[in-house]
């Protein structure tokens, strides 16, 4: 399924933070509203639209009314969330977690498609490496589509559906990883053996590699430290085929894949604190680029007062 993007899509600026405005639609679908911020946590509008600008002007009318504040991770969550808004902050239920199992499981129709652990393993990847990545970038690896287009779903409904359970269970590992302490919760399965149960991780640890691979060039700070070879270590023991010559040896037995395992949540909470200052100073560099740039009379101004460029330093009294 092509996914077509709308050339209104921009950027909102204030009170010094920027959101992203997505606006994307299938062939055979309405306009789809997504609001993205600086961390890359996004809120979907339950409603679809008949056209771009009316998806836009809900989009800046949503933010004026509610403030920019109420779209940012690290903000205090309001006691409801925007009107015409799907909640994408609360982590996924068990019971979502299984309708996702089930979808990549039985309904993507590919053969390189991602199980649930696989996914996981990604996105964990994808929230703490260095750089963000866009879900337009990172999700045709979870259907397994070469060309990059999502496969043919049972339905547009199912489509929407499913890119919210993706999304949420995205942004609850980041939200994970902001709270105070940091919760994490991998989601990998238990492999039973008659000398009793084991965490097996193998497949959570490919996705994890997998999502490295998406800009290995990105990570050699980390993988060429001789403290981040030892945090990802039990990763890459478990996740590639050819890691160290001695990988056959310390992973032979299920209980010596689950004492990997057991290091994982560790490594991740070392793996994010390294690469957390570079995520920021390249979101700060980020909208410092998006603040020199031309701006239109009509988009907002961006010194961040939340008004019309024209209205504001755009105005015939004020442009400089």
């Amino acid at each position: 399924m092509e996914i077509i993007h709308s050339p209104l899509e921009q950027t909102y600026s204030a009170e010094g933070h920027t959101l992203c405005i997505q606006i994307y639609r299938s062939a055979d679908s309405l306009w789809i509203l997504e609001v993205e911020d600086e961390r890359g946590t996004s809120t979907v509008w339950d409603d679809q639209f008949e056209t771009d600008q009316a998806a836009l002007e809900a989009a800046l009318s949503e933010i004026e009314a509610e403030g920019i504040h109420s779209f940012l991770t690290d903000a205090p969550k309001a006691a409801q969330p925007p009107t015409g808004t799907h909640d994408l902050f609360e982590p996924l239920s068990d019971e979502e977690l299984d309708e996702l199992d089930q979808f990549l499981l039985y309904e993507v129709d590919t053969e390189e498609g991602m199980t649930l652990d696989t996914l996981d393993g990604f996105l964990h990847a994808i929230a703490i490496g260095p750089e963000f990545i866009h879900p337009h970038q990172w999700l045709p690896k979870v259907w397994g589509t070469a060309d990059g287009e999502t496969p043919a779903m049972p339905s547009v409904e199912v489509f929407n559906r499913v890119l919210q359970l993706l999304m949420r269970h995205y942004n609850g590992i980041v939200s994970g990883y902001a709270a105070q302490p940091p919760e994490l919760c991998p989601v990998w399965g238990v492999r039973t053996t008659d000398s009793g149960e084991f965490d097996d991780a193998e497949m959570w640890a490919y996705g994890f590699s997998e999502g490295v691979r998406l800009n290995p060039s990105a990570w050699q700070a980390l993988l060429h430290d001789p403290e981040g070879q030892r945090w990802y270590r039990p990763i890459g023991l478990l996740g590639e085929d050819a890691f160290s010559t001695d990988q056959d040896a310390l992973t032979e037995t299920p209980a010596q894949r689950a004492a990997l395992a057991a290091e994982i949540e560790s490594s991740l909470l070392r793996i994010h604190a390294f690469w957390l200052p570079v995520r920021q100073a390249i979101n700060e560099r980020q909208r410092a680029q998006r603040m020199s740039t031309k701006v239109g009379r009509n988009e907002p101004c961006p010194c961040g007062s939340g008004k019309k460029f024209k209205k504001c330093c755009g105005g015939p009294l004020a442009l400089h």
